[in-house]
């Protein structure tokens, strides 16, 4: 460790640079730090916490020698720009997108019903003649098949 003030990579970032950060100030691999981050959040979720509050309260290099208070400003205000530039590019793939996600939520939609009336009829006892266990991997099968035929066209 030293004596200067812990900070954002500016080359060592996944998302913002904090691990990065966090591994140069200490001497170690970041991967380790990542690692860290992860195993806290599924043990009890303090590392997703813990990472965003840190998003907001460290300072990239350039804001090392400003006091904190303009520093949580400064990152508050470029996390708003991003998630603002984020949404609009997430607009404009669902503007662009719209037909062929009619198009898919209407095949969804027929396979939902189709699978509603299997059920229903199976449950009323009229079709005794189809193999319960052979129903889900026929139906897994075929949609496999049909993404497959979707994706080569």
């Amino acid at each position: 460790m030293h004596g200067e003030r812990i900070t954002k990579s500016k080359t060592d970032k996944v998302i913002d640079g904090v691990c990065g950060g966090i591994a140069e100030y200490f001497g170690i691999d970041s991967v380790i730090v990542r690692l860290i981050f992860v195993v806290l959040v599924f043990l009890n979720g303090i590392g997703l916490l813990l990472y965003i509050i840190l998003v907001i309260i460290m300072p990239s290099a350039g804001q090392a020698s400003q006091p904190p208070k303009e520093t949580i400003q400064e990152n508050v205000q470029e996390i708003g720009e991003r998630v603002k530039g984020a949404g609009e590019e997430l607009g404009h793939a669902f503007s662009r997108r719209t037909e062929e996600h009619s198009k898919r939520a209407g095949w969804f939609g027929i396979i939902l019903i189709l699978l509603g009336i299997f059920f229903l009829l199976e449950n009323l006892h009229l079709i005794p003649w189809v193999n319960k266990d052979l129903f889900w991997p026929v139906i897994i099968i075929l949609v496999g098949v049909w993404l497959l035929i979707k994706r080569w066209r």
